[in-house]
């Protein structure tokens, strides 16, 4: 009698816990990081000479840096904010904005992310400004990162301080 209670009993709890539906464990919610740095304009041509006065690698002092308002975008794929992303499905990109400071620097303070690393892509905004040329002072110059598309990776807790990004100008 002790036999058929207990195998019962065995069969009954087999039953019950094999229809207990399954739920998708809920996700945690994402940390974030900090990215900042500067970004530079060679806005004065005349001190980019060496020693004996041949042209040399751009020289930045602490006035040629990008325009103050210049916007700056950091993009994220949500696919990447996903522990198990769907291949099926279309993730959208989530895009962050900031403008330029003064002395040029930019900061994002709470950039999505989680403990592993996931990719943010950095676009300037191209801007108007002067330029100082062989002391001659020209005050349509345009200054672009000409389409160029910086990768820096990020994860929970991180605070990136970027190398310094510079334009390019015609």
């Amino acid at each position: 009698m002790k036999r058929k209670i207990f195998a019962v009993l065995a069969i009954g709890t087999i039953a019950i816990a094999s229809c207990k539906k399954d739920e998708p464990a809920t996700p945690a919610d994402p940390g974030t990081a900090s990215v900042s740095g500067t970004l530079w304009a060679n806005k004065n041509l005349d001190n980019d000479t060496d020693a004996f006065g041949f042209p040399s690698a751009p020289v930045y002092d602490a006035t040629e840096v990008a325009k103050t308002g210049t916007i700056v975008t950091a993009s994220i794929d949500s696919k990447d904010l996903d522990q198990s992303p769907d291949p099926a499905f279309t993730y959208q990109i989530l895009n962050y904005t900031t403008a330029i400071t003064a002395g040029g620097v930019y900061s994002f303070t709470s950039l999505p992310c989680y403990n592993w690393p996931i990719d943010v892509e950095l676009r300037f905004n191209d801007f108007s400004d002067s330029q100082l040329a062989g002391g001659t002072v020209d005050n349509t110059v345009t200054y672009s990162t000409m389409g160029t598309v910086w990768t820096i990776s990020i994860y929970a807790g991180a605070v990136v301080i970027n190398p310094d990004y510079a334009y390019s100008y015609y």
